[in-house]
């Protein structure tokens, strides 16, 4: 029978029915409501992680000396009290760069090319270098060098037969040398001509006349050595003496002593 006829035959079951199958259809039809999506307090991100998806993490060396890494190629930034203060030296220094020296100022080479020392008395030594001497040396020594002719040397082809200093520091500019105890062992100086010192870098040896660019050659110098006849002045002079007035009083008294035997001869002057 037709559902119509039923309805119109049986109006309250046929309503009771219709209202059901609309409630299953909207039921079936209405779709479920989401969760609740507002975010809780504990669901929010915290600043921290905000920040660390907002700025990448940096590395301790880009944060300690400004390095950055681009296309593969690591570029570094250095600061001003970074950069070296030191001189560099490129591969071709060391092949046209000029050697240097240390220049005797005392004794002044340039005045007295050959200067006499008393034995037995201290010595001033002072130097300087030259411009060229852009590595200078960490340690220096100085030595010396009997005369040829006085058969003293143990070794005559050694270029030294004492130390005078020995690895002193490079940045001394002036030494005093005392003859007494600086001298060869069990040989001692004698009144001579032609002695020999040399001053030199320390870690590339007195034989060295080619240690490389900016350093110091061997320097040498000759000088002679005498006994002081008054133990006072390397000029050999006694202190306070003074020759000008013995020599004045020797003559007036030959003056007054040949007036006098002239005047008993009867002679005038």
């Amino acid at each position: 029978m037709p559902v119509a006829v039923l309805c119109s035959l049986f109006p309250t079951e046929c309503g009771d029915s219709q209202r059901s199958e609309s409630t299953t259809t909207t039921n079936r039809s209405s779709p479920t409501p989401p969760p609740n999506s507002r975010t809780t307090d504990s669901q929010r991100p915290t600043d921290t992680e905000a920040n660390t998806r907002e700025e990448p993490t940096r590395t301790d060396d880009e944060r300690t000396d400004g390095a950055r890494e681009t296309d593969g190629t690591r570029t570094t930034k250095t600061s001003e009290s970074q950069k070296p203060t030191t001189p560099s030296f490129d591969e071709s220094y060391d092949i046209t760069g000029l050697a240097g020296s240390a220049e005797m100022m005392t004794p002044n080479l340039m005045l007295i090319p050959t200067p006499m020392f008393v034995i037995g008395t201290n010595v001033t030594l002072g130097w300087k270098y030259s411009n060229a001497t852009l590595r200078p040396p960490k340690k220096i020594s100085i030595c010396g060098k009997f005369p040829k002719d006085s058969k003293k040397s143990k070794d005559p082809a050694a270029l030294c037969d004492w130390d005078i200093a020995v690895n002193i520091s490079g940045t001394l500019r002036k030494y005093t040398w005392d003859t007494i105890t600086k001298g060869a062992p069990g040989i001692a100086f004698s009144e001579d001509k032609g002695y020999l010192l040399y001053l030199y870098d320390s870690d590339f040896g007195v034989n060295n006349y080619m240690p490389g660019a900016g350093r110091i050659t061997p320097s040498q110098f000759w000088f002679n050595m005498y006994n002081s006849r008054y133990g006072s002045t390397n000029q050999g002079v006694q202190k306070g003496y003074d020759p000008s007035a013995a020599h004045s009083l020797s003559v007036q008294i030959w003056i007054v002593a040949t007036a006098v035997i002239l005047g008993a001869l009867g002679v005038g002057m």
